[in-house]
């Protein structure tokens, strides 16, 4: 690219852009952040470990629903967070295992919940209540339309 355009702001004009450019971005400072934390997680393990914390002992098959992610994706994430002692996976019923949190995961929750609210605020920073209320609103608009 050359030096007149590498700063130049491109108008593109498709709504998943601005959604993934800014997903990105907060993906990237929160992976960041665990690591000067010193938290061994990254965004897709802690996203996992947020619902959790919501719905204690759901089946992975849930987990890749509400996350809308591949079940393989959801299964290397869990092997992960087994290995590192934040779960455990033991039959829910006959069809399938329920994904449970360890203490050690719910120890750490406050901290690694303030890290990943560092993210949320420096993205939020000038809105107005109502504008976070609605930005949340729209966003669930989006998601349920797009299913």
């Amino acid at each position: 690219m050359n030096k007149t355009n590498e700063n130049k702001d491109l108008e593109i004009d498709t709504l998943g852009y601005y959604l993934d450019r800014a997903l990105n971005v907060m993906v990237k400072q929160l992976n960041k952040l665990f690591v000067e934390y010193d938290i061994d997680l990254q965004h897709a393990q802690y996203t996992i470990l947020k619902v959790l914390w919501c719905g204690d002992g759901i089946s992975q098959a849930q987990l890749s629903k509400y996350l809308g992610k591949d079940p393989a994706a959801v299964s290397r994430a869990l092997n992960y967070l087994e290995s590192k002692g934040y779960i455990n996976r033991r039959g829910a019923n006959a069809k399938a295992n329920g994904v449970y949190l360890t203490e050690y995961a719910n120890s750490r929750r406050a901290e690694i919940e303030a890290v990943a609210d560092l993210v949320t605020e420096r993205a939020i920073t000038g809105m107005t209540p109502h504008q976070r209320k609605m930005i949340k609103e729209l966003l669930n608009k989006i998601y349920a339309n797009s299913k």
